[in-house]
């Protein structure tokens, strides 16, 4: 099976983000129980095990980015029209539209899902295109 680098590296952000919330849990279960020293100690870990989790977290979006290269001028353009469009509609069934195909796009990309981003660039594009009424 090949390795995916991307979502290795989102199963390792959310281990590390886990392994925070339970020092973090732990450590406030436990106040009363830890000498100073040790509650900063747990705090201080805890945000270790988040900032790795983040660093993971930047890694997969890395490797995202490098497999949206040929798509990204096109991402870049539809979300830059949408944001537009958005700003100057009054078309409450039409802003629902763009709004749904822009999350669909953004949830293709940050899955890493290369074979439907060119599909949800499309959807969006189209969601803005003006209608026969509009």
């Amino acid at each position: 099976m090949p390795i995916d680098p991307v979502k290795q590296a989102e199963e390792l952000a959310q281990i590390f983000f886990g392994l925070s919330n339970a020092t973090d849990d732990f450590r406030l279960h436990n106040f009363n129980a830890l000498s100073t020293a040790r509650q900063q100690q747990l705090k201080e870990q805890a945000q270790a095990l988040d900032t790795r989790g983040q660093q993971c977290t930047a890694d997969a979006l890395g490797a995202i980015l490098q497999g949206i290269q040929p798509h990204l001028a096109n991402i870049k353009q539809a979300t830059k029209d949408a944001q537009d469009a958005l700003a100057r509609l009054n078309d409450v069934v039409k802003g629902l539209a763009i709004v749904d195909a822009a999350v669909a796009l953004v949830g293709s990309i940050m899955a890493g899902d290369i074979g439907s981003i060119a599909d949800n660039v499309q959807n969006l594009f189209e969601a803005i295109s003006p209608t026969e009424k509009d």
